[in-house]
């Protein structure tokens, strides 16, 4: 039986959604939205499969110099930036993703990566060196071992620049089925028994499509992601919990399922 997809959801922000970290424990996303304007930064956490919110653009007291950095089991790392013109200087917190409250801060921390115990750093009080948190409580650990990242299950594309073979036999493909003239790059996946292909072609200005066909070659979706670009960007899409997710006009999160 040949796949196919569905819309699912969609919403849309007051700014540009800047970085999506996936919860797969939760099947949540939880999205940082930056707006230049107003110097601010917010965040959400949804479901993915309904697009739910169980929270929406959440404003911590700093407003700007915060980043989201990486999820595990019921807590999300933000990483703050304590000197605008020193951005090593970092600062962490974590916070509960369903009491929605700060757990532990740590003022000089760079983070690298989280597992669902444990959160791995780097300090520089003395000298660089690196430091292992309890993911609950913040407390320094010792004695452990590798660390192995937590993995977030989303699938997410391959790029081919366009010096690369691959994109000369997908740039062919395009142009003959769909007369398409991919320029640049272009992200490729095979997922599913589905095609995805993200492409720049050249209009007044660079434009980004998404293409998703069914591996009969059935057009399922071409929409165009945005316009008037200045360069390219990496993972404009992603599939995760049986959906794909991608981002129009930069502030609007687009979901489909597959079916």
């Amino acid at each position: 039986m040949a796949r196919s997809i569905e819309f699912n959801f969609s919403h849309v922000f007051d700014g540009i959604v800047w970085k999506t970290v996936a919860v797969p424990e939760k099947n949540m996303l939880v999205l940082e939205v930056r707006n230049s304007d107003k110097k601010r930064a917010t965040f959400s956490a949804l479901d993915s499969r309904t697009g739910q919110f169980h929270w929406r653009d959440i404003l911590f007291d700093e407003p700007w110099w915060i980043s989201l950095g990486a999820a595990a089991g019921d807590v999300v790392i933000f990483t703050l930036y304590l000197e605008t013109n020193n951005p090593d200087k970092k600062a962490v917190f974590a916070y509960h993703l369903l009491d929605r409250k700060i757990l532990w801060w740590n003022n000089d921390y760079s983070l690298v990566s989280v597992s669902n115990v444990h959160v791995k750093g780097i300090s520089s009080k003395y000298g660089s060196r690196s430091v292992t948190l309890d993911l609950l409580t913040g407390n320094e650990v010792s004695g452990v071992g590798v660390i192995y990242e937590t993995l977030d299950r989303v699938v997410r594309p391959h790029q081919y620049l366009a010096d690369n073979e691959y994109f000369a036999t997908v740039k062919t493909f395009l142009e003959r089925k769909f007369n398409l003239v991919p320029v640049t790059a272009l992200e490729y996946l095979e997922h599913d028994s589905i095609i995805f292909v993200s492409l720049y072609v050249q209009e007044d200005e660079l434009a980004n499509y998404l293409l998703i066909m069914s591996s009969e070659g059935k057009v399922l979706l071409q929409e165009k992601l945005d316009e008037h670009l200045k360069g390219i960007g990496l993972d404009t899409f992603f599939v995760f919990s049986g959906c794909v997710f991608f981002a129009k006009n930069k502030a609007e999160l687009v979901s489909y399922r597959i079916v």
